[in-house]
């Protein structure tokens, strides 16, 4: 290696055993110089291999956590609409009792519609709340 650099004509090199360790000094500089860009570029490219998983796996999470939120309001919305469901249901089925027992029927028809039993006069008073039997 060494005896290939271009000395000047009037210049001879030495071969002796300094000139010999000054040689593999240099190499062994040249070759460690070398060994650590080569260990730099190699940790470089593992540390950006590791910042773009860390990058998608960060992304994956930030998704799953907006998802996540969308799907709880979903399911806080959907509680509240099954509650006044149930509520509803509940007084639905109590109108279906009232309905089915005779005496109330026969109190709702002549309170709403203004029918009355044979003999009875109906008399129409201005706070009267009841609905109109021909507004509907």
């Amino acid at each position: 290696m060494a005896d290939e650099k271009v000395q000047p004509a009037k210049v001879k090199r030495l071969e002796n055993d300094y000139t010999r360790q000054l040689d593999h000094q240099q190499a062994v500089q040249h070759h460690t110089r070398w060994l650590g860009r080569r260990r730099m570029r190699r940790a470089l490219r593992i540390g950006l291999v590791f910042a773009v998983f860390a990058l998608i796996l960060g992304i994956q999470l930030v998704r799953t956590n907006a998802s996540l939120h969308k799907v709880n309001q979903q399911v806080a919305t959907s509680e509240r609409q099954l509650t006044k469901t149930k509520a509803e249901n509940t007084q639905l089925d109590l109108k279906v009792k009232q309905l089915n027992n005779q005496d109330y029927v026969a109190q709702l028809i002549r309170s709403k519609y203004y029918y009355s039993k044979s003999g009875e006069t109906i008399y129409s008073l201005p706070g009267d709340h009841a609905s109109d039997v021909t507004a509907k």
